[in-house]
């Protein structure tokens, strides 16, 4: 059996203080495995590395939903370039 294993080894909020207080633009940094296990056996490899940044909407009455995802490759080479999307595309989320 193969399972997909997603470490997060490194989060940040950007935009803190220029987004409404319901909406937060959060990094977040993955380490992908592959795990194998057969019988007693266990083997995991490291598949990729993953960098997404997340536009989410919450309030105190309900948890965050995600509103946009965006994944560092080759629509958006760096966080900056996601990040000026995110400025681009969500305006509304801004103060």
């Amino acid at each position: 059996m193969n399972v997909i294993v997603q470490d997060l080894v490194e989060t940040k909020q950007y935009f803190v203080g220029e987004t409404k207080p319901e909406f937060y633009v959060i990094y977040g940094k993955y380490e992908n495995s592959d795990a194998m296990f057969r019988g007693k056996d266990f083997h995991m490899s490291e598949i990729e590395i993953e960098e997404v940044v997340k536009v989410l909407h919450g309030d105190e009455h309900h948890s965050l939903r995600p509103i946009e995802s965006y994944t560092i490759g080759e629509d958006y080479p760096s966080i900056d370039a996601i990040l000026a999307k995110v400025k681009q595309q969500h305006r509304d989320i801004f103060i």
